[in-house]
């Protein structure tokens, strides 16, 4: 077999390039040969020969992203513009459509997305087109007279005056009731331990707020002999600060606030010592 010399290639390179930025091929014989080759399928025996034909040979895009080349941009951008088009068409489908997952399968998804960002799991410039797109439902859904609860504020709510809903996946076995978040469940755990008898959202008092409206205010926890205490691990995200009014209002219950500080401090004598400790 007769080799070409790098001066023969690189005039081919040349020439091929050339008549690709003069216009390459037209675009009427670009789509007969699209619809030639639609629905045809490579014999194994041919995609061996390319396989060996192309064995040691480097990728012409390998290293390449769609951010320093132009080309492989362009690239994705078509392919895209492909795909979308065919599943709006019908030429595609789902390869999963009318299928359902196994419990096994949703549950080895989750375990591989838990405690990750929607940036780690589909990268930055998806997860913010998939915000972008949940925000723009959820406006739809509930903006305005979309929203179940529109005019239903203050004492109007149902929930007026009642603790916070919990998730169905907030229960934990081992305290025997439901939690908000992985710190009140911790705390949970660590009064256990340290043998203090404590009730979790045991009551909701009625606050009167600075412009006149009424809200419920739950403290986190009733600790026996030592009153009402609140976990809060971020004070300054509460525009109301309804722990700061509850005392105001209730002067004759005792009160204390655990912040974030306390609580690290706690975290790092306890988590390695008490059982079911979530970090």
């Amino acid at each position: 077999m007769k080799t070409l010399s790098e001066e023969h290639k690189q005039k081919i390179r040349e020439s091929v390039l050339k008549w690709n930025r003069e216009g390459g091929m037209p675009p009427e014989i670009r789509k007969r040969i699209a619809d030639n080759q639609r629905g045809r399928k490579m014999t194994k025996e041919a995609k061996q020969k390319i396989s060996q034909a192309n064995k040691g040979n480097a990728a012409w895009n390998k290293g390449l992203t769609k951010e320093t080349d132009e080309r492989i941009r362009k690239n994705i951008e078509n392919r895209t513009k492909t795909i979308k088009r065919m599943y709006r068409e019908g030429e595609l489908k789902p390869w999963n459509l009318g299928k359902k997952w196994s419990q096994e399968v949703k549950d080895k998804i989750s375990l591989t997305r838990k405690g990750k960002t929607y940036e780690e799991i589909m990268g930055k410039e998806k997860a913010q087109e998939f915000k972008k797109k949940l925000s723009d439902i959820m406006k739809q859904r509930f903006l305005g007279k979309s929203n179940p609860m529109y005019g239903r504020s203050g004492e109007l709510n149902p929930h007026f005056g009642k603790p916070a809903a919990h998730g169905k996946n907030t229960f934990r076995d081992d305290l025997s009731h439901f939690c908000h978040s992985k710190w009140e469940a911790n705390y949970c755990r660590y009064l256990l331990w340290t043998n203090k008898r404590y009730k979790y959202e045991p009551k909701t008092f009625i606050l009167a707020l600075p412009d006149g409206k009424k809200t419920g205010y739950t403290p986190d926890f009733f600790v026996e002999n030592e009153g009402w205490q609140e976990l809060k691990g971020w004070e300054n995200r509460s525009e109301t600060k309804k722990w700061e009014i509850f005392q105001q209002q209730y002067p004759n219950e005792k009160f204390e606030l655990i912040s974030r500080d306390k609580y690290k401090n706690i975290e790092k004598l306890y988590k390695f010592i008490i059982p079911n400790w979530e970090i």
